[in-house]
């Protein structure tokens, strides 16, 4: 026995069996180190691949034939050469003809998947197939992925399919961040992690393929990246920090995207210019997203929906970008694309998917809309839909409801400091950016009725609200330190979506910062106004003298994407002689609706909030002189800081933990300075954190207590269409093979 395992170590086949895999296990870490540094193309690594497990059979013939003849007795006749010869020859046809088989065998069974190879298609554009054949080429099955949670916007997860049907991306939604993973179809439980991105703010996540199915395109933060499908380093493809969660579209040397005043802007990868789509901000003042180009890289299809985003309120528009004309193609739809294999859009209504017959020639629709796929998570407010198509036919959904039906019932929960729920207020609806007023006996509110808006205010004592404005455009109020009067933010849209620009030039938006009582019966006047400069108001908050108004906006010309912070001070309490003033606070950062900027209660220091470090952070500049020290108060991530009147403390969120900060003041001879403790854990609470609802939650410094807009626990099971189980169930993708053959 000894001596025969002897032989089998000391035998030429297993030599170099164990010297070819030591080799090619070398070659296989230099080649992971270095393609991926020098940027090269998947397929490199794959011909690399193929040849090593093509040559290793090959390697181990030729050993082993060449033991035999090393083996073989010594023959002196001719007679017995001779016959040996034709032996030699007889090994080396068998060892050639058994490589032979080897090689094709395994291309045969290796190259669909080596190379993205693509099934034929079986389906013919110009042949109605009837319903029975239609269900024996077209089929679904399940894909199981990770467990996930829902992010913010109530989203389980983002998926995306590659354009040649190999890929699928999907996101695992975690605590203010999100994780992006790989699956490959073509080969069993074949799962990578790509990268990670923070959330921010509500822009995030959003999924796309390039054209080359080589990398896999997500917002971070607001700041378009893209990473390889086989991992590595992110890059960054476009800096300019969006304000809206929106598609786009990225082609070979531009891209298409919903940029600065919620308009459709591009940049071109080869000059680095980002420029708007030619006269596309004479188009009627709403928000447009999920922007495609037509093969013909002029026109666009593109969703229009009201300034304040409602699920029952959006059109698909075809837009000429070189001529400015556009037409409404489909209404009361959103997230549309074209399938020019099929000459069909494919879009989302009711948490459908839809299609309709597309004349991209004629550019019309034509025939009747048909439903197709009922039950897709979607979120109708910002037109997501968690669907993707491939080339190929092949589909992929995520079985749900729309999500933002569920925002449409959030609750409003008072809380102590120790995070007990005190009470539940009685309101119904959708609503947001929520204030307490000074003596803590009234909340004002932004209340949402399909894209309208208005200011309302609920009154603790006797437990019922009112409305004080009535023009369906205001918002974000804040209270004037002497409780009687709210500021509001009121962002007016003369004209309608619908008619064409040249037809109806006086579609603009008119923005002003106005005063209401806050009992609804006194004043409700303009205090400031500036339509050339300014595009909108996002109030942030006031000064404790009531003279001081702090907001964000974007320019008038549409060339700013809310990422200015100004000051707005007045003479006197009546609001004459109005002055503003910018802030630079965050000179690297291009997106600061969020930033929430207050001042203390002596009005000498400024919180605000900045990602200008990649993670939104909460940080302290004295006030007025803001360029004279500057403190960092968060630790990980923090959002929508509160300063305690009364105390040295200052409360934030990060996600839905919750946390104060104490901090001291220090005399110094140089002048004050923070001393600033460690961030003290409060208490965990679910936070609907948006756009919409932004500010979600405020502190009653007169009963020390909190208000938090949050999702209901009791209708998490009607968000998904299941239960609330789900949070421990895995992420389960439908796929649809042959999908145009339903088309």
């Amino acid at each position: 026995m000894n001596s025969f395992w002897d032989k089998i170590k000391n035998s030429n086949v297993v030599k170099v069996a164990t010297a070819y895999g030591v080799v090619c296990w070398i070659l296989l870490q230099v080649q992971d180190a270095v393609l991926p540094t020098i940027g090269a193309p998947i397929w490199v690594a794959q011909i690399i691949l193929f040849i090593i497990l093509i040559g290793f059979p090959i390697a181990v013939l030729i050993a082993w034939a060449s033991e035999i003849n090393t083996n073989s007795p010594s023959l002196h006749t001719k007679d017995s050469l001779h016959t040996s010869n034709k032996g030699r020859q007889r090994n080396y046809t068998y060892i050639g003809i058994l490589s032979f088989i080897i090689i094709a065998l395994f291309a045969f069974y290796s190259s669909p998947f080596i190379f993205d190879y693509e099934p034929k298609r079986s389906y013919s554009n110009n042949t109605a197939q009837d319903s029975s054949n239609i269900a024996k080429i077209s089929y679904n099955f399940d894909l199981n992925l990770k467990q996930s949670s829902p992010n913010e916007w109530g989203l389980l997860t983002e998926i995306a399919i590659s354009n040649n049907g190999r890929y699928v991306a999907f996101t695992i939604n975690n605590d203010s961040s999100s994780d992006i993973f790989l699956r490959d179809l073509s080969a069993a439980d074949t799962l990578i992690h790509l990268t990670n991105y923070s959330w921010g703010t509500d822009v995030h996540g959003v999924l796309e393929f390039t054209e080359d199915d080589e990398w896999v395109s997500y917002f971070d933060s607001g700041i378009l990246m893209k990473v390889r499908i086989t991992g590595g380093s992110p890059q960054t493809i476009l800096e300019t920090n969006l304000g809206r969660t929106s598609g786009y579209d990225v082609k070979e040397n531009k891209v298409l995207y919903t940029g600065p005043g919620d308009l459709l802007w591009t940049k071109d990868f080869k000059s680095g210019e980002e420029s708007m789509v030619y006269d596309f901000d004479k188009l009627p003042g709403r928000v447009y997203r999920w922007p495609e180009y037509l093969p013909d890289n002029i026109n666009i299809i593109v969703s229009s929906s009201s300034l304040v985003a409602a699920n029952d309120d959006s059109d698909i528009l075809i837009y000429n970008s070189q001529s400015g004309d556009y037409k409404t193609l489909i209404s009361n739809a959103y997230n549309a694309r074209y399938i020019s294999s099929t000459g069909k859009i494919i879009f989302v209504r009711d948490s459908s998917l839809w299609s309709v017959n597309f004349d991209e020639n004629k550019l019309i629709t034509s025939g009747e809309e048909k439903q197709h796929i009922q039950n897709i998570q979607t979120n109708g407010i910002l037109g997501s839909a968690a669907y993707s198509v491939s080339n190929n036919g092949r589909l992929i959904y995520l079985k749900g409801s729309d999500v933002a039906v569920a925002s449409s019932n959030l609750t409003m929960k008072v809380l102590s400091v120790n995070g007990e729920i005190l009470e539940t207020l009685p309101m119904e609806g959708r609503f947001g950016q929520v204030s307490f007023s000074p003596n803590g006996d009234y909340l004002s509110y932004t209340n949402y009725d399909g894209p309208n808006a208005d200011v309302w205010v609920y009154d603790f004592n006797n437990n019922i609200s009112g409305r004080r404005t009535f023009n369906g455009k205001s918002n974000r109020s804040r209270w004037h330190p002497d409780g009687k009067k709210l500021i509001y933010a009121n962002n007016f849209t003369i004209g309608n979506a619908s008619v064409a620009a040249d037809q109806n030039p006086d579609s603009v938006i008119t923005s002003s910062i106005r005063i209401v009582s806050s009992d609804g019966a006194g004043i409700n006047q303009e205090i400031y106004s500036d339509d050339s400069k300014f595009r909108n108001y996002l109030l942030q908050s006031v000064s404790p003298n009531g003279k001081e108004i702090f907001f964000s906006t974007s320019s008038a010309t549409g060339t700013g994407v809310n990422n200015e912070i100004y000051s707005l001070s007045f003479a006197d309490e009546k609001y004459t002689d109005p002055k503003t003033k910018e802030l630079v606070l965050s000179p690297l950062a291009n997106q600061t609706w969020w930033s929430k900027a207050s001042l203390s209660n002596d009005s000498k220091w400024l919180t605000y909030v900045s990602n200008e470090s990649g993670v939104n952070q909460i940080y302290i500049r004295p006030y007025p002189k803001i360029n004279e020290g500057k403190w960092q108060v968060s630790s990980a991530e923090g959002y929508s800081p509160i300063w305690d009147r009364d105390k040295n403390e200052i409360y934030f969120h990060t996600g839905e933990k919750f946390y104060k900060v104490k901090y001291d003041i220090i005399q110094t001879p140089n002048g004050e300075f923070f001393n600033l403790n460690q961030p003290e854990y409060l208490f965990d609470q679910n936070i609907v954190f948006n756009h919409l609802t932004f500010p979600a939650w405020d502190y009653d410094q007169n009963n020390k207590r909190f208000v938090v807009i949050s999702a209901p626990e009791t209708e998490l099971s009607d968000i998904y269409g299941n239960s609330l189980d789900i949070y421990n169930k895995e992420i389960t993708l439908t796929i649809v093979e042959n999908w145009f053959s339903v088309l």
